[in-house]
């Protein structure tokens, strides 16, 4: 979800400590889960990555929604929630069992699917290699067949700079091509790479995986006996059907962020010289939080969450109007007078309104009003005035009463804010 504008609400917290740091930054959490329960939104707090801005810990606010742009995992009848490029989970069990390295042809075969395809290996039975560069070092980071490396993980296995490698690159390192790669330990001799594996593949048995030689495989692999392994780290990205670590499923779900906060601790003073004297007069960097609200994005995830076929239904906390005033027969003395006094009756009770006096027909007005959503609509017209006041309609609900013009600012101030929302 994007805007031509983005208004962002930044703050920043210094603390003595870590534990202070810690105080602030649940503080303000807390404020967060407030803001979007006000704005009428259910946001989900959810672990995340903290990315280039670092720190030891970060969470995201994100509203569940189809056409959000991030994926967020949370754990059926659980309390686990987290962004895709933090999610853990363990993947469907495979069978393992005894066999023996073996080197056999596979020519033709460049990917995954050719070699279950044309040789009847499952891709849960694979070892999928993929390599990344930083343009001096050479990485190979392997997941199971039926998995997909996530890069935000990658990126903190491996560290900052690393990228995937081109063909060429893979071919002057490894001597094959994708589709041929493995990490058999005796295919490496003498080829300086790090080679990352996924927790997944841990204890995994029966495997096949190329040979660093194009056209070829090694099936009966043991990734711990057979394989190089420098480093072990979760890379894969968390599919649904995963279990937590609970043993709960994991489901996915696409959100829309609208809040995320960092704990930072002192990456940011140190660098910046943000210090401070303890008790014992010695300077100490200021340990930091940082905290963002896309405020353009807020209100983006409101009318997304709050409307229906006729438009907006605006919760009344964040509405720009609380109040459509629509005047029909306006030419009528008695409707002119009636809606002075209305407007009168709400500006005495500090309630801010639209007042829609165009020379529109009546339907062309009560659509428009819908369209824009704010949670009430008064209507003053001949007809209304006949019957016996005003009509006064909510957004939300369709309910629909009859008050006199004087004491609309008075009944409006009287509903609470919910029930509107």
């Amino acid at each position: 979800m994007r805007a031509k504008e983005f208004l962002m609400k930044d703050a920043y917290s210094f603390d003595a400590d870590e534990a202070g740091a810690k105080k602030s930054y649940e503080a303000m959490v807390g404020a967060y889960r407030k803001i979007f329960e006000r704005a009428g939104l259910k946001a989900l707090q959810v672990e995340a990555d903290t990315g280039v801005m670092g720190g030891a810990s970060s969470h995201e606010f994100n509203v569940p929604a189809e056409i959000g742009e991030g994926e967020v995992v949370t754990e059926e009848g659980g309390d686990y929630a987290a962004a895709m490029e933090k999610a853990e989970g363990k993947p469907v069990a495979r069978q393992g069992g005894a066999g023996k390295l073996e080197k056999f042809p596979t020519p033709g075969v460049r990917t995954i699917a050719d070699l279950e395809k044309k040789h009847g290996v499952a891709a849960m039975d694979q070892v999928k290699t993929l390599v990344f560069t930083n343009g001096k070092e050479t990485a190979l980071v392997l997941v199971r067949g039926d998995d997909e490396v996530q890069e935000a993980k990658v990126a903190r296995a491996l560290g900052a700079g690393y990228r995937a490698a081109a063909d060429a690159e893979i071919k002057e390192a490894l001597g094959a091509s994708p589709g041929s790669l493995g990490a058999v330990v005796t295919t490496l001799a003498g080829k300086k790479v790090t080679v990352v594996a996924d927790l997944a593949l841990k204890g995994q048995t029966r495997m096949t995986t190329g040979a660093n030689e194009n056209g070829f495989h090694f099936k009966g692999v043991e990734v711990e006996k057979d394989l190089k392994i420098d480093k072990w780290a979760d890379v894969r990205t968390v599919r649904e059907g995963d279990l937590s670590a609970g043993g709960k499923k994991l489901k996915v779900s696409r959100g829309i962020e609208v809040g995320h906060a960092f704990l930072l601790g002192t990456k940011y003073s140190t660098a910046l010289g943000a210090k401070f004297l303890d008790p014992h007069g010695k300077e100490q960097p200021a340990v930091m939080g940082c905290y963002g609200i896309g405020v353009t994005r807020t209100l983006q995830a409101v009318i997304e969450v709050h409307h229906d076929k006729d438009g907006i239904r605006w919760p009344a906390a964040v509405a720009p109007y609380t109040v459509m005033v629509v005047t029909l027969d306006l030419a009528d003395t008695a409707v002119k007078k009636a809606a002075d006094e209305v407007m009168a009756s709400l500006e005495k009770a500090g309630i801010d309104y639209l007042w829609d006096d165009r020379d529109e027909r009546p339907g062309v007005k009560f659509k428009d009003a819908d369209l824009l959503g704010f949670p009430w609509r008064i209507t003053l017209g001949a007809k209304s005035l006949a019957a016996g006041g005003v009509e006064i309609k909510c957004r939300r609900t369709g309910a629909m009463e009859v008050i006199t013009p004087s004491e609309a600012g008075a009944w409006l101030a009287n509903r609470s804010t919910a029930s509107a929302n």
